[in-house]
């Protein structure tokens, strides 16, 4: 009875800040999405370095100080997979698969140096669908069966600004709102007499101010970038870092890296990037990336591979980006469902088109 009573308190009094389909750090906040672009994807979810595009509006808008007059459209599908492993035998698997996730930008030059932009991107997911049976102990018998659904999503609507400090650095900034909407409901059914039914539906909305600031030095052969992204109720603030170089006499490759951290000064959480792309011919060229955390958490360090194209027609460039990541954690969703480590992957495929207006 404690369990159950201590979950629906939980859920009353938090929403929807647990309930999150993902990884152990999502279950505050939702799921993350991190790729806005198959460029980004490729490359890792890349926030401070990477191409230029109007999706940088969401990562690193200084990279656009000098883009041309665009539009970019892109659209995923993500899949979660939640492996909760008791032993080698005794598994539960729990998956989703969302196809709702998408961005649009556009970019438009003012000259001089100076490029503005505006665009509308899906940056949380708060899907979740699992069942569980609950004990009081491992030992005994189950108390009962717990259901969990929820939905919703977190929305960032940004404009930004972006122009050359003294070449080759450059700095902008993104302005706007983040907005999150959310359902859940909780079911729990006794198999004792003595332990009563319970249920439990929330609904949530919040909007609040965001902002994203970065600086870029875009030189021939080198280049490297910082951005930040601010905190809000639902998200945590995240600082990136990272450079790349171009090697003409090794295939006119370009390789680089990129370390992120999530909430730096309190949990420091991180991610870095190895990424490289290679032209494969004059208008086409293929994106590679492995990922990797230190996942304190469960003692185990996630990992993740990424690859990808990026191809030019006329004035289109049509992509496509493919990420695969897993990480190890300890507890689950479910107070009372017992498990030695929980496994969780995600994979991103990813979609997308930018059209050059100007010249």
């Amino acid at each position: 009875m404690k369990i159950v009573s201590s979950f629906i308190l939980i859920l009353i009094t938090c929403s929807s800040k647990i309930l999150a389909f993902g990884y152990h750090d999502a279950l505050t906040n939702g799921t993350v999405l991190g790729g806005f672009s198959p460029y980004t994807v490729a490359l890792g979810t890349v926030r401070a370095v990477g191409a230029s595009e109007p999706a940088s509006i969401f990562t690193n808008p200084a990279q656009l100080s000098t883009h041309p007059f665009s539009i970019q459209l892109s659209g995923s599908s993500i899949s979660w997979a939640e492996r909760v492993i008791v032993s080698d035998i005794d598994k539960t698997l729990r998956t989703l698969v969302t196809f709702d996730n998408g961005m649009g930008a556009v970019v438009y030059p003012l000259g001089e140096g100076i490029t503005v932009g505006a665009g509308l991107a899906k940056v949380g997911e708060y899907g979740y669908d699992g069942m569980a049976f609950l004990f009081d102990d491992v030992y005994e018998d189950s108390i009962g069966v717990a259901l969990l659904v929820s939905s919703g999503e977190q929305i960032e609507a940004m404009g930004s600004f972006s122009f050359v400090v003294s070449d080759p650095l450059s700095a902008g900034i993104s302005l706007g709102m983040r907005r999150v909407s959310t359902e859940s409901d909780y079911q729990f059914e006794s198999f004792r007499i003595t332990l009563p039914d319970s249920s439990a539906f929330t609904i949530r909305e919040n909007s609040e101010f965001a902002w994203h600031a970065g600086l870029a030095l875009n030189g021939d052969l080198f280049k490297s970038g910082l951005s930040y992204s601010s905190e809000t109720e639902d998200m945590e603030d995240i600082i990136a870092f990272g450079g790349s170089a171009y090697a003409e006499h090794i295939k006119k490759i370009t390789m680089g890296f990129e370390a992120e951290i999530t909430s730096p000064f309190d949990k420091n959480q991180f991610l870095g990037k190895l990424f490289l792309t290679m032209p494969l011919t004059k208008s086409l060229e293929s994106l590679v990336s492995v990922s990797f955390d230190d996942n304190r958490i469960a003692n185990r360090a996630g990992f993740g591979f990424g690859m990808g194209f990026s191809g030019r027609v006329g004035r289109y460039t049509i992509g496509g980006g493919i990420l695969n990541r897993f990480r190890a954690r300890r507890n689950t969703n479910f107070p009372g469902e017992f498990a030695n480590r929980v496994d969780d992957s995600y994979t991103i495929l990813n979609l997308g088109v930018s059209y050059l207006i100007g010249n």
